[in-house]
C-alpha cells in the first residue's frame, strides 16, 4: 500500500523500537485498566447479590410496598423542616431527634424530608419502620444496618469493596448482633474510605415501631456512639417519645443532641386551619362540578365551624386528615356528614381544651370520632373480626379475599363490611391489601378503654378466632 508524501520518509531502528514499546505500553494499560475494571464491577456484583438478600426493601421511604406515603399537606409544616433541614446544612451534632405523639405529622416531615434532601442529593439512606413488619422478617434484629449500608453503597462508590471485604472476612455477619453488623458494615467500611464526599443524611422513622423496647433503645444508643468516629453520615430519627427511647436519648453517649418536640410551639393550628380551609374548598369546587344537591352555599363551611374543628383536632393533624376523608367519602351528603360530626359531643370543655396538646384530650376526640364512625356500620361482629384481621396482620396477607377465605366469608362481603370506613381503611381500588390509614386507629382498637366494649377484641379471644378459622380451611 502507497502513502502519500512518504517517498522521503526514513524510519530507524530506534524510533520503531520506541514506537513499538509505546504501542505495547498502551496496549498493556489498556488490558490492566480492562482487568481493573471487570474486578471492581466483580466485587460490585458480588456485594450487591450477597447483600440484595439481607436488606428489606419495603423500609425504603419511597418503597410504597407497605404503606402509602405520607407528605406535608402543601404550605404546612413549614417551621419544622426549615429547623430540620438548618440542622442537616450546619450539624451541631451528627443526630437529630424528632418527636411526638400519635398524629402529629412525624412521618409527612420525615417523607418530605427524604425528598428534599434525594432532590439536592443529600440524602444518603432511609429506614421507614412499621408495625407488624417483624413478621415479615427473619427472627433476629431488624436488617437495619445492612439495609442502610446497601444504599449508602450508591452514595460512596468506593463502600463496595469495603463491604465485601468485611463480608468475606465474616460471613456470619448478617446474623450478628446489631453492634456487630453497625461495627462490620458501617463504621469498618466508612473508616477505610479515602475519598469521603460531604455529609448525607440517614433518615429512621417510626422507631416506636418496632415491637420491642430494648432493640429501640439499642439503636438509639449504637447511633449516638457514632459520634466518636466522625463519619460522613448525619441521622435523624423520628419516633414517640416511649420511655425506652427517651431513656436512651438521654444517655451520656453524646455531646451533644439536636432534637424538636412536635408541640404548640410550632403552631400546629395554623398549619391545621390552612389544611381544613383547603381541603374544604376542594370538596365545595368538586361538588359543584358534580351538580351535587343540595348546593352548598358560599363559604362553606363557615370560619366558625373551621375553627370548633382546629379545637377538636388539638394540634393532631390526624384528626383533621380523618374528618376530611370521612366528608368527601360521600359527596351526595357532604352536609350531614359534617354536621354530624360537629355535633359529637366533646368531652372536655373549657380551658382543659384550650391548653398545651395533651395526648389525652386530642385522643378523646379522636376516639369520638372513630366511635361515630364505626358505629354506623350495622354487621358488627363481622366488621370487628376483619378490623383486627386487618390490624393484626398490618398489610401482610390482608387481602379481600384472602379474608373472606379465612372467616368463610361470601366473596366481595370485606368491601360491603368496609364500604363505609374508608376514611379510617384505606381500601385499594383493585385487589391490593388493605390497612389502617394511622397508627392511631390501631392503637384505638388495642385499648378496651379507648374502643369500649363495642369494638375491642381481645387478644386471647382473637387469637381462638383465628385457631378456629385455619383449623376449619385444614380439615376442609
Amino acid at each position: 500500500m502507497a502513502f502519500s508524501n512518504a517517498a522521503n520518509s526514513q524510519v530507524d531502528q530506534s524510533t520503531f523500537n520506541e514506537a513499538q514499546d509505546n504501542i505495547s505500553y498502551s496496549i498493556q494499560r489498556n488490558y490492566n485498566h480492562q482487568i481493573n475494571a471487570h474486578g471492581e464491577q466483580d466485587v460490585r456484583n458480588r456485594v450487591h447479590s450477597v447483600m440484595k438478600d439481607h436488606v428489606y426493601t419495603d423500609a425504603y421511604h419511597d418503597s410504597g410496598a407497605q404503606r402509602d406515603p405520607s407528605r406535608c399537606y402543601p404550605g404546612t409544616r413549614e417551621a419544622a423542616l426549615e429547623t430540620i433541614s438548618h440542622w442537616a446544612g450546619d450539624p451541631a451534632s451528627h443526630c437529630f431527634w424528632l418527636h411526638g405523639p400519635a398524629g402529629t405529622g412525624k412521618t409527612a416531615i420525615a417523607e418530605t424530608f427524604a425528598e428534599q434532601c434525594q432532590q439536592d442529593g443529600t440524602l444518603g439512606a432511609t429506614y421507614f419502620f412499621t408495625r407488624g413488619s417483624a413478621s415479615r422478617l427473619p427472627q433476629g434484629p431488624p436488617p437495619l444496618f445492612s439495609t442502610l449500608a446497601y444504599q449508602l453503597m450508591s452514595v460512596f462508590p468506593d463502600l463496595d469493596e469495603h463491604l465485601w471485604a468485611a463480608i468475606r472476612a465474616d460471613q456470619t455477619v448478617f446474623e450478628g448482633s446489631l453492634s456487630t453488623q453497625l461495627e462490620k458494615l458501617i463504621i469498618q467500611p466508612f473508616l477505610r474510605l479515602v475519598n469521603k464526599s460531604a455529609s448525607v443524611v440517614v433518615i429512621i422513622d417510626g422507631l416506636d415501631e418496632y415491637d420491642g423496647d430494648s432493640i429501640q433503645g439499642e439503636i438509639v444508643r449504637l447511633i449516638l456512639s457514632l459520634e466518636r468516629h466522625s463519619l460522613p453520615l448525619l441521622f435523624l430519627i423520628s419516633s414517640r417519645p416511649e420511655p425506652a427511647i427517651q431513656r436512651a436519648f438521654g444517655s451520656s453517649l453524646c455531646s451533644s443532641l439536636a432534637h424538636l418536640p412536635l408541640d404548640k410551639t410550632l403552631h400546629p393550628d395554623r398549619d391545621i386551619r390552612h389544611f381544613l380551609a383547603n381541603e374544604f374548598e376542594r370538596i365545595y369546587q368538586r361538588s359543584v362540578e358534580m351538580g351535587m344537591p343540595p348546593a352548598l352555599q358560599a363559604p362553606w363551611p363557615s370560619a366558625e365551624v373551621i375553627e370548633e374543628l382546629v379545637r377538636k383536632s388539638s394540634g393532631h393533624f390526624i384528626y383533621a386528615a380523618t374528618v376530611i376523608k370521612f366528608v368527601k367519602e360521600d359527596y351526595a351528603h357532604l352536609m350531614d356528614r359534617l354536621d354530624a360530626i360537629l355535633q359529637i359531643p366533646s368531652k372536655f370543655t373549657g380551658s382543659a381544651a384550650k391548653g398545651a396538646i395533651s395526648e389525652s384530650i386530642a385522643f378523646q376526640e379522636l376516639d369520638e370520632l372513630y366511635l361515630y364512625i364505626l358505629r354506623k356500620n350495622c354487621d358488627r361482629a363481622e366488621m370487628v373480626k376483619v378490623l383486627h384481621f386487618i390490624v393484626y396482620f398490618n398489610g401482610s396477607d390482608t387481602f379481600p379475599g384472602y379474608i373472606e377465605t379465612i372467616f368463610d366469608l361470601k366473596p366481595g362481603s370485606v368491601r360491603v363490611i368496609l364500604g363505609g370506613l374508608h376514611s379510617i381503611i384505606d381500601v385499594p381500588v383493585g385487589d391490593g391489601q388493605l390497612r389502617p390509614s394511622h397508627a392511631s386507629f390501631r392503637d384505638f382498637l388495642a385499648d378496651p378503654e379507648r374502643s369500649t366494649r363495642e369494638f375491642h377484641l381481645e387478644n386471647g379471644r382473637f387469637n381462638a378466632e383465628l385457631a378456629c378459622a385455619f383449623m376449619r380451611i385444614i380439615v376442609v
